[in-house]
């Protein structure tokens, strides 16, 4: 098994959500015999999609940008298991992520007439025959996954096809850099690893399995004290150096209130 690991933080190596990937393809490898390879964009050169559809006339299948896209995606073709590792920005990827996503254009073809599927889908046909599994792992600072994660679900319904990629989305991310919590952060991620040894012997994850690693790591209340304490921020201190931007959209000629 060839697995690729697209590592979306902007934090690189010291991602929370990458300890969580770390340990699900531990789990693999320990089930398996699996060549793992990393890509970190944060180091990477992507730039954004030009929107100029070269890759669909002049260029077909390939991209006018010259940067380290084509590696990335070449690398993707080639693996039998691509996991993309990210953490949950404004209810999205981070934008180095999106970027890349966007890039992959070429990898799907323009036309319509008689991609029926397609069509009810709202999308476009894949150019390649490149057959990779795709898994989605993603940590977010705030305790509920089940809406917080709508939107990601949303655009690779549309890239994958519905449901056609395995998800691992835990909330309390920010629990895996602070020193209080490493006992239960610990036992989580011996929770993610008993899960790769599992998609390692079966190829899939059973909705228990997805559930366990899913589930609170502290209940919402306290974890909501913690979070909230954790800023080292308090109210009035959190709130005095906006008092600037009432004063500047009044400006414009709107009135706005503080709400924190």
């Amino acid at each position: 098994m060839k697995i690729l690991i697209i590592n979306g933080s902007p934090r690189g190596e010291k991602s929370n959500t990458m300890q969580m990937t770390k340990a699900f393809v531990e789990g693999i490898t320990s089930a398996t015999e699996a060549e793992v390879e990393t890509v970190t964009l944060k180091s990477m050169r992507i730039e954004p999609c030009l929107g100029c559809f070269n890759c669909w006339s002049k260029t077909p299948g390939r991209c006018v940008i010259k940067d380290d896209v084509r590696s990335i995606t070449l690398k993707m073709f080639a693996s039998d298991v691509v996991i993309y590792s990210f953490p949950l920005f404004y209810y999205s990827v981070p934008s180095k992520l999106k970027a890349m996503i966007e890039r992959q254009l070429p990898s799907v073809a323009p036309f319509m007439e008689g991609q029926k599927d397609y069509l009810v889908n709202g999308g476009h046909p894949p150019r390649f025959d490149a057959h990779y599994k795709t898994i989605l792992i993603s940590t977010c600072g705030f305790y509920p996954t089940d809406k917080s994660y709508d939107a990601i679900r949303a655009q690779f319904d549309m890239i994958c096809g519905p449901r056609n990629y395995i998800e691992l989305f835990l909330g309390e991310g920010e629990l895996f850099s602070r020193e209080v919590a490493q006992r239960r952060c610990r036992a989580k991620l011996e929770v993610v690893r008993r899960a790769g040894e599992e998609y390692g012997r079966t190829g899939t994850l059973s909705e228990e399995t997805k559930r366990e690693v899913g589930s609170h790591i502290f209940p919402p209340s306290m974890y909501a004290h913690m979070a909230d304490a954790g800023w080292g921020v308090e109210l009035e201190d959190f709130r005095a150096p906006d008092e600037e931007t009432v004063k500047e959209v009044a400006a414009l000629g709107k009135t706005i209130k503080l709400t924190y």
